[in-house]
């Protein structure tokens, strides 16, 4: 199979979908995956903006009275049609309108037989009844999100772009830190160890391993939180950076889990999520995505 070939069917491939990964008019493609670098780079650059572009899509919420709101458009323009057709005086010699929206058969036969003079009642179409408007307006939205500039620390934008595909806890956590200054610790301590004993003793995910970038720093302390019915706790480990260690149980994780670690920014925070065995990791520091320390 060419460069090219597995390109193409590779495009085919929803992100996070285990089944088109499974599908045998893919396997080929997939293959090539292991032997060809750069195909494999392109097809994971295009799985994240294909997530990317999903994620924000299903974010959208139409209010809750846009269908009530177009149908009494409907009802407007097509009455204000109405009336234009039932003023508009007929031309001499012709048959009557047997309906306000529909032509005589004779206004019919002359009008194929002009093909360059189209019909009154397809210029006065309205724009929410072609249909092609629709799918255009959702090509526009994607091409938004799409291009739409990364949110530089310190910025203004609107929440709603910045946001845009992040997972939901990415953007509860980031929250969190930002108001842990005003709360109390858990319990303080410099000793990670004596951190991860204490949230053992409370029934609360401690890490089964601190991931050695982390093993040497003293601890400021540990704080729990209860996110979509589960449980995350979080060891803080300063450095001169402050370092933010957050584990969940696996069983126990609400969100889709990811296959392999990613990054994420979000305001002026960097986040690493991974698997590691039985329990879900995040670690979370002030910065942009170069300052998390690379260790997985």
């Amino acid at each position: 199979m060419r460069h090219d070939e597995a390109k193409q069917l590779l495009e085919l491939c929803r992100p996070g979908n285990e089944a088109d990964r499974q599908d045998p008019a893919l396997a080929e493609a997939f293959a090539l995956l292991d032997t060809d670098a750069g195909l494999r780079a392109w097809f994971e650059a295009q799985q994240a903006t294909d997530a990317r572009i999903s994620a924000s899509l299903n974010s959208l919420e139409a209010p809750a009275d846009l269908k009530a709101g177009i149908l009494a458009g409907m009802r407007l323009h097509q009455g204000q049609d109405g009336l234009k057709a039932a003023l508009q005086p007929e031309p001499a010699g012709s048959e009557s309108w047997s309906a306000p929206f529909r032509a005589s058969r004779t206004d019919e036969k002359a009008a194929s037989a002009c093909p360059q003079n189209e019909t009154a009642d397809s210029t006065r179409r309205a724009w929410w009844r072609q249909p092609w408007i629709g799918i255009a307006a959702v090509f526009a939205v994607a091409l938004v999100i799409l291009y739409a500039p990364e949110t530089a620390p310190g910025t203004n934008a609107p929440d709603s772009i910045a946001l845009a595909g992040l997972p939901p806890v990415i953007q509860f956590l980031s929250g969190e830190i930002d108001s842990l200054k005003s709360r109390q610790f858990d319990k303080r301590d410099e000793n990670p160890e004596n951190l991860t004993a204490y949230l053992v003793s409370h029934q609360a995910p401690s890490p089964d391993a601190i991931p050695d970038c982390l093993s040497k720093m003293p601890s400021i302390g540990c704080v729990t939180f209860d996110y979509k019915n589960a449980k995350l706790s979080m060891i803080c480990f300063k450095n001169g950076n402050v370092y933010h260690l957050v584990t969940a149980d696996k069983a126990t994780y609400p969100d889709p889990l990811p296959e392999q670690p990613s990054l994420f920014e979000c305001k002026d925070k960097a986040f690493r999520l991974w698997v590691d065995g039985e329990q879900v990791k995040i670690l979370t520091v002030h910065g942009t995505k170069e300052d998390i320390p690379e260790f997985i």
